[in-house]
């Protein structure tokens, strides 16, 4: 493990190649037990890590239709229960907040003494539970731009936070597919500490928000984990490095689909023998969607229109089932150049295979929808 570390620490670009070999062939073996309990398992599928660490992550379960008598152990529950056991801070960035289980559980954090933020977009600050918020004194921040405060990301006392797809939102929880990740590493963490406070300040959003994050690339118990913030951190960039380094397969799965130059490249690995394939959310195949789509397929990649009747909201590739692309991202030219956005890449072929999975029903799912 000395000698993995001090390659990591060499610093230099070459470093990261090692260290998807490193995850390759190390996958799930250096993701053992969690030395914290996680989450009792209702319904989601957790990962942990070995050693201090953990990386969970959890899928919402779409019902079709919906049924609100049946809206138990959602996802919220894993932040619910994080927030009631907070003993000093609470921040939240979110695009959007209406699901009152979580926003219950903020109100009872700061009436209990717990410092409680809340950014999210000015378009948003209209909301009901934002007025419930702001009625018990929870200081709460908009972007104040007409670009989007897109991030979606909670940070509890410091030492627990979760991101992914998910916005806490009744939709988001119980109609729309979404993950969310659980991380308990410190190094990340503090990444979205230091983001959040940046917010906090007047050039905090958009183009003019600094490149600070501490620990953009970081090993965790072996694991190489990625960390990038829009538009600051140039993240389009970082994921067609991962795209381009694909030997075998390409599974996306996109809320959002816009940008020419992502499907440049699965073209490109397509034509070398990657097996490239993707679930588009068929409320945002407009204009310049739908040219993406019908593009990889025209070229033989198979793509298909989501199937869940509300909304399909992940932001995901897998690549090699071995890399995870994730976080707020959607693949698009306001993602990368106007919006606050959080991604996270995880090489790690546990993570990939529970995200694996999560894709061929999303799949599955657009296939039967497919059938005349």
């Amino acid at each position: 493990m000395r000698l993995i570390a001090r390659l990591y620490n060499f610093g230099v670009h070459a470093s990261k190649r090692m260290w998807k070999i490193v995850a390759l062939c190390c996958g799930a073996a250096l993701l053992g037990a969690a030395c914290d309990a996680p989450p009792v398992q209702l319904q989601p599928t957790a990962l942990p890590a070995a050693g201090s660490a953990a990386i969970q992550v959890f899928f919402t379960r779409p019902q079709d239709p919906d049924d609100p008598s049946r809206h138990t152990n959602g996802v919220d529950q894993y932040v619910i229960a994080a927030i009631g056991a907070a003993a000093t801070s609470v921040d939240i960035a979110a695009y959007d907040i209406n699901l009152q289980s979580v926003t219950d559980a903020l109100l009872a954090a700061k009436l209990r003494g717990v410092q409680v933020r809340v950014v999210t977009d000015t378009d948003n600050l209209g909301r009901s539970p934002i007025a419930q918020l702001r009625s018990v004194g929870i200081p709460v921040t908009g972007d104040g731009r007409s670009a989007l405060m897109h991030d979606k990301f909670i940070v509890v006392d410091g030492i627990i936070m979760f991101t992914g797809s998910w916005n806490p939102t009744d939709n988001d929880t119980w109609r729309n597919n979404n993950n969310l990740v659980r991380i308990t590493a410190a190094p990340i963490l503090q990444n979205y500490i230091v983001e959040f406070a940046e917010m906090l300040q007047p050039a905090g959003f958009g183009p003019r928000s600094p490149a600070t994050t501490p620990f953009a690339s970081t090993a965790i118990d072996g694991v190489l984990v990625e960390t990038y913030f829009s538009p600051e951190d140039g993240v389009a960039a970082q994921i067609l490095d991962e795209l381009r380094s694909a030997q075998r397969t390409v599974h996306f799965m996109a809320f959002s689909f816009t940008r020419q130059d992502f499907a440049d490249v699965l073209l490109e690995r397509a034509a070398a023998g990657v097996a490239v394939s993707g679930v588009f959310e068929k409320r945002l195949l407009n204009e310049n969607g739908r040219k993406v789509f019908e593009r990889l397929q025209t070229a033989g990649v198979p793509v298909l229109v989501d199937g869940n009747r509300y909304t399909m909201h992940h932001k995901v590739f897998v690549i090699d089932a071995a890399t995870v692309v994730t976080g707020s991202y959607n693949f698009s030219a306001s993602a990368e150049d106007s919006n606050d956005e959080n991604v996270i890449i995880v090489h790690g072929t546990a993570l990939a295979g529970l995200f694996e999975t999560e894709f061929d029903e999303v799949w599955a799912r657009a296939a039967r929808s497919a059938v005349p």
